[in-house]
């Protein structure tokens, strides 16, 4: 057993496929299948089901993977710090994804590996989806976008009024859509489920004044702290002058993904599996 053939029994169950597996690790079928059948040998057992399409864990398999992924982060920590280098995972984080979310996740992630480093750029989702298809970055914390990269539902954020505390409503626990009917209005750009809520707006007769449009949830929330206008947009926890406050008829759900290509980074594998078991699922 070395790490080359653990690596690709990983490559295997993150690709689902054999072939595709060859491709994430940049080697060829032959290579990465006789890598597999080795590894099998020198554990004396049978780690996948052969003869289907996709590449299905034995009892034995699902036993090996549930210590190898941790094993080998283990191991190449250890073989980085030897040589003297650094693992170092690099991730991007959609300027309208909560922050305190992801720093909640990472902060579990560091207590087991401490010798890595995490290196986290903010922005654009859509520029950073792009440099997650360069290999820039190796994962990507963002709302829905088209992206061809690997994709998995995180968690879900309703949608809420945010007003002003100096706006009436803001003393209310809940409201009906028709309460903010003429009221001027914050739009926040890059609201992968707005077209829900326009729906609803436009069923109901309501007509929102549009004041201003940003992207980013901090200029959203100074803009209404400053009672330009309110806004419709996950719950925050801010220093801002805001209240949120449910409405009745909105029952929109916006998911928060995690889109990744972890092929040529054993150590974002690692934290990959570790922002799963943060938030409940399993990889």
């Amino acid at each position: 057993m070395n790490l080359q053939q653990i690596k690709y029994f990983l490559a295997v169950i993150d690709a689902g496929t054999f072939l595709a597996a060859s491709e994430m690790v940049h080697v060829s079928q032959p290579t990465l299948s006789a890598g597999i059948k080795k590894l099998e040998d020198s554990l004396g057992v049978k780690l996948f089901h052969r003869g289907g399409r996709k590449a299905i864990l034995t009892r034995e398999g699902e036993i090996f993977h549930s210590q190898a992924r941790d094993a080998y982060a283990k191991l190449i920590n250890v073989k980085s710090q030897l040589s003297g280098e650094v693992s170092t995972v690099r991730i991007g984080v959609s300027n309208s994804v909560p922050m305190p979310s992801i720093t909640e996740m990472m902060k579990s992630y560091v207590r087991l590996h401490p010798s890595s480093i995490i290196e986290i750029t903010v922005g654009n989702s859509n520029i950073l989806k792009d440099e997650l298809m360069l290999g820039k970055i190796n994962l990507l914390f963002s709302e829905r976008i088209p992206c061809e990269a690997e994709c998995k539902v995180l968690f879900t954020e309703s949608l809420e009024l945010v007003v002003s505390k100096d706006n009436p409503l803001s003393t209310l626990d809940v409201i009906n859509i028709h309460e903010i009917n003429g009221f001027r209005f914050v739009d926040r750009r890059q609201c992968d489920v707005w077209h829900k809520v326009q729906s609803l707006i436009e069923s109901r007769d309501i007509v929102l004044h549009k004041v201003c449009s940003a992207e980013e949830d901090e200029t959203v929330l100074s803009l209404v702290s400053s009672d330009l206008g309110v806004s419709i947009m996950p719950r925050r926890n801010t220093p801002y002058h805001v209240a949120f406050v449910r409405i009745n008829e909105l029952n929109v759900l916006r998911p928060i993904c995690l889109y990744h290509d972890v092929s040529d980074n054993p150590q974002a594998s690692v934290l990959l599996e570790c922002a799963m078991k943060f938030w409940g699922h399993n990889t």
